[in-house]
């Protein structure tokens, strides 16, 4: 049903059978849509599954958008805002460049013409039109405080004028009515600049068959396909970003060519960096499943089994000597707490 493009409300009982007088009391306590799946037998692992909200207003005779895309299933969230002198075609362009399977817009949106066109033709999203009221000042200012803190423009540094958090906070009350709870996942919204990454067309990027072919829409024969040696889902699904995303500021480019290169060259550490990564589990979803109350117990221990083996992928990365890994390797946290508090409450069999 998810796939055909409908929602799923899922209803279960809320109070003990055996306390009800009567009948006993259900509720929807989710509604599942195809832009905040978290199961995953319904997710490709080697790629995000994004929701998307986007705004539009006029101001001083131009259109302007504030843009977001959150990935429920890891905890990602990125957003832009949009001043393009065609924002229709600027719009298009950050779509095609996450491909979400949701899409949450305001009334506004409803007059791009070559906005709905190209998503109707284009992509299977599920499009949800908002009501004005759900893009109101004072929704969106409680909203984005009780989300992110009092604080919450210095934090995540928006202007007074900025459109992005209209946009988050549609989304963030979307996921309260959808989700009922787990929201809190999404602790932080990261602004990428349009200038950040390469502008490619919906054209450019078919043709240049960088995630799938023009013939078959497959994945065998893509710039993905032969570069994707990744060992993890997390891997796959950055490796997969970088490839829609090609970046543009050379000292950045350049980091990252210094991490390759010293992996290339350190032949042993790499062999034991890639034995160490293929027992690391999807630390992201797992996390969020475990968030929403819907981890296996088998699904905590390949959280705890990834815990135990995280000394060993910071040590090996350290070694590697480039820059950019050493960073890597001191923002990794061992979690020797959670692997504690897992091996304390499971029993293996």
């Amino acid at each position: 049903l998810i796939a055909k493009g409908y929602k799923v409300a899922i209803c279960e009982q809320v109070e003990d059978p055996a306390k009800a007088k009567g009948l006993v009391k259900r509720d929807i306590i989710r509604v599942v849509t195809p832009g905040t799946v978290i199961e995953s037998s319904m997710l490709a692992e080697d790629k995000n599954n994004y929701l998307c909200s986007v705004y539009t207003k006029r101001t001083r005779g131009r259109w302007k958008a504030g843009i977001c895309f959150a990935d429920i299933s890891t905890g990602e969230a990125y957003a832009t805002e949009l001043n393009a002198e065609k924002i229709g075609g600027a719009i298009i362009t950050e779509l095609c460049r996450y491909m979400p399977s949701e899409i949450l817009i305001c009334p506004a949106m409803l007059d791009f013409k070559d906005v709905t066109a190209y998503i109707k033709q284009h992509t299977n999203a599920l499009v949800e039109l908002r009501e004005d009221a759900c893009f109101k000042d004072s929704v969106m200012e409680a909203t984005m405080a009780n989300q992110f803190g009092p604080d919450w423009r210095g934090a995540l540094g928006y202007e007074k004028d900025a459109l992005v958090p209209y946009a988050v906070a549609a989304m963030i009350n979307y996921l309260h009515e959808t989700q009922k709870h787990g929201v809190e996942r999404i602790k932080t919204v990261q602004n990428y600049a349009d200038a950040q990454y390469m502008r490619l067309s919906p054209v450019t990027r078919a043709n240049l068959e960088l995630t799938e072919t023009m013939r078959g829409r497959e994945k065998r024969g893509t710039l993905l396909w032969v570069l994707d040696k990744t060992e993890t889902s997390m891997g796959k699904r950055l490796l997969r970003s970088w490839i829609e995303q090609p970046l543009v500021d050379a000292e950045a480019i350049n980091r990252r060519l210094s991490a390759v290169q010293a992996l290339y060259t350190a032949n042993m550490a790499r062999a034991d960096l890639k034995e160490a990564l293929s027992h690391v589990f999807d630390i992201e979803r797992l996390t969020t499943r475990i968030l929403y109350g819907s981890a296996t117990p088998r699904e905590v221990k390949a959280l705890g089994d990834t815990c135990a083996m995280l000394p060993e992928v910071r040590s090996q990365a350290a070694a590697c000597g480039a820059p950019l890994l050493k960073d890597l390797a001191d923002q990794i946290d061992p979690l020797e707490d959670i692997l504690n508090k897992i091996t304390t409450a499971l029993v293996d069999d």
